[in-house]
C-alpha cells in the first residue's frame, strides 16, 4: 500500500461516506487498502465497517474475505477463524497474505511448531519476508529455540538495517543465551553500516556496562548523546557511567547538562544530590534534594534520600519525618520499614520499632531476621508475654535456636522455670555453640544454666 495514495484521502472519502450515510464506490484494491489501513492501525470498529461495505459490495473475493480472517484473528475469534479458514482454503493456499492468516492461527492456538511451518511456507511466495522472518523468529522463542530465533531476526534485519524490532530481538536473544562478547561483536558490526545509529551506541553502551566495562560504555554513551543531544536517556547512562568510575563531579555536569532536557527533572535533582553525598557534600546534596522535591513531591526515592542524608549526620528525628514521607508514598517497600525500625531504636522508641517489625513480618514472613529484630524490640520493651507470642510464630517459618534462646529467656524472666529450661535445652541441642551470644545478650540465661549445672552435680555428690 502506497503512503502517498492513503495520505488520509482514501480514507477521508471513506468515513466521509459513513458519515454522510451515503454510497460511495470503491473498487476491490481499494477496500483492501481501507481494511488494512485501520487493521495497521488497531481500529478494529472501522475495519469491519470497511469488510463488510466490501463484502456487500464484492461477495466473492476472496482478498476481502481474507481481509476478514485477519480481522478475526487480530479478535482472537479463533472458532469463527477457522471456519473461515477452513472456507478460503482451496482458493487461498496460493495467497501469501491467507497462508500468513494461517501461521498466525496456529501461533495463537499455542501451537508455535505448526505456525512454523506456515512461515516457512509463506516464505516461498517470496513476499513479505522481513515480516514473516521476524515471525518465525518469535516462534522460535515460544519454543525457547534462542538460537534459532536469533537467525531469524537476523535475517528480517538484513533485508531492512532500519528494522527497530528485529534489532532489539536480536539484542535480547544475545542477552538470554548470555553471549555478551558476541553481542557486543554484532553491534560493533551494526554500527559499521549504522555508524549515527543512536539506539546502537545506547544498546553498545548497555552491553559495557553489564560486563562492568565503564569506560567503554562512557564512550559508547557519548557517542548517542553526540548523535542525539536531545536524548535524556543517553545523558544518564552517561552520567551513570561516571558515577561507576567515581568521577562524581563529571557526573553532576552531565546531570546538569540533562536538566536543560527534562520537562520532569525531579529523578535528576536526585542523583546530582546523590553524587554529591560521595562527594561528601551534604549541603549541597540537602539542596538538590529540595530541588528535586519541589518539581516532585510524590517521589519517595527523594524523601528517602533526604532521610539518609539526615541519619548520615546523625539527625534521626529529621530522619524519621522524611522517612516517613517516603511510607507514605510507597507503604509496601520492605527496606523502608527496615529503615524506619532502625531510626526508631536509634531514638529509644522501641514501641514504636516493635510495631514496625510487626508489619515487617507481615509483608517479609520469611525473613527471619525480622522474626528476631520483633521479638527482641517486645523483650526490650518488656512485654514477654508478646514476644513469645512472636517466637511462636517466628517458629512456624524458622525453626532456629536463637527464637529458642529469646524464647527460654522470656519465660524464665515470667517465673516459668520448667518452660524456660525445656526451651533453653531445645536452644542447645539446636546450636549450643550460640550459647555464651546468647549468656551475653540475656544474663538470666546464664545465671539458671549455672544454677542448673551446679544442681545437677549436687545431685550427684549426694548419691
Amino acid at each position: 500500500m502506497e503512503e502517498g495514495f492513503l495520505n488520509n484521502e482514501l480514507i477521508e472519502r471513506f468515513e466521509q461516506m459513513l458519515d454522510e450515510k451515503q454510497s460511495f464506490y470503491f473498487d476491490t484494491e481499494e477496500f483492501y487498502e481501507i481494511i488494512a489501513y485501520y487493521l495497521d492501525v488497531g481500529d478494529l470498529p472501522f475495519a469491519k465497517k470497511a469488510i463488510d461495505y466490501a463484502s456487500d459490495m464484492y461477495p466473492t473475493s476472496t482478498e476481502i474475505q481474507i481481509k476478514r480472517l485477519e480481522y478475526l484473528l487480530a479478535l482472537d475469534k479463533l472458532k469463527a477463524a477457522a471456519v473461515l479458514i477452513q472456507e478460503l482454503k482451496d482458493v487461498g493456499e496460493n495467497d501469501v497474505d491467507y497462508v500468513i492468516c494461517v501461521a498466525r492461527f496456529w501461533s495463537l492456538k499455542g501451537n508455535p511448531t505448526k505456525a512454523i511451518q506456515f512461515y516457512e511456507k509463506a516464505l516461498e511466495f517470496g513476499d513479505d519476508m522481513e515480516y514473516i522472518y521476524n515471525c518465525m523468529g518469535n516462534e522460535f522463542l515460544n519454543l525457547k529455540e534462542i538460537n534459532k530465533a536469533l537467525f531469524y531476526y537476523k535475517s528480517a534485519l538484513e533485508l531492512d538495517l532500519d528494522d527497530d524490532f528485529a534489532f532489539y530481538s536480536c539484542v535480547q536473544c544475545y542477552e538470554d543465551l548470555h553471549l555478551n562478547d558476541e553481542c557486543i561483536e554484532f553491534l560493533l558490526k551494526y554500527i559499521e553500516l549504522r555508524p549515527y545509529s543512536e539506539i546502537a551506541w545506547s544498546q553498545l553502551g548497555q552491553q559495557y556496562m553489564s560486563m562492568k566495562n565503564y569506560e567503554e560504555a562512557h564512550r559508547a554513551f557519548d557517542y548517542a548523546t553526540l548523535i542525539n543531544p536531545k536524548s535524556i536517556l543517553a545523558y544518564t547512562q552517561k552520567a551513570s557511567c561516571l558515577e561507576k568510575l567515581e568521577d562524581y563531579e563529571k557526573a553532576i555536569e552531565v546531570y546538569e547538562e540533562t536538566l536543560e532536557l527534562d520537562d520532569s527533572a525531579a529523578y535528576t535533582y536526585l542523583q546530582i544530590g546523590t553524587c554529591y553525598m560521595k562527594l561528601g557534600k551534604p549541603f549541597k546534596a540537602l539542596k538538590s534534594f529540595h530541588q528535586s522535591l519541589h518539581e516532585d513531591p510524590q517521589l519517595d526515592q527523594t524523601w528517602v534520600a533526604t532521610s539518609d542524608l539526615y541519619e548520615s549526620i546523625g539527625n534521626y528525628d529529621e530522619a524519621l519525618y522524611y522517612l516517613n514521607r517516603g511510607i507514605d508514598l510507597d507503604n509496601l517497600n520492605i527496606d523502608y520499614w527496615k529503615r524506619r525500625a532502625y531510626l526508631h531504636i536509634q531514638l529509644v522508641r522501641f514501641e514504636e520499632s516493635s510495631l514496625d517489625y510487626y508489619r515487617l513480618v507481615e509483608l517479609e514472613p520469611n525473613n527471619f531476621y525480622n522474626w528476631l529484630g520483633l521479638t527482641e524490640t517486645l523483650i526490650t520493651i518488656g512485654d514477654y508475654q508478646k514476644a513469645i507470642e512472636a517466637v511462636y510464630r517466628g517458629l512456624k517459618h524458622f525453626n532456629r535456636a536463637e527464637l529458642y534462646y529469646q524464647l527460654s529467656n522470656c519465660y524464665y524472666l515470667l517465673g516459668e522455670e520448667e518452660m524456660g529450661l525445656n526451651a533453653f535445652k531445645k536452644a542447645s541441642d539446636l546450636n549450643a555453640s550460640l550459647q555464651n551470644e546468647m549468656f551475653e545478650k540475656y544474663p538470666i540465661l546464664e545465671n539458671k544454666y549455672k544454677y542448673t549445672s551446679k544442681k545437677g552435680k549436687n545431685k550427684k555428690g549426694s548419691q
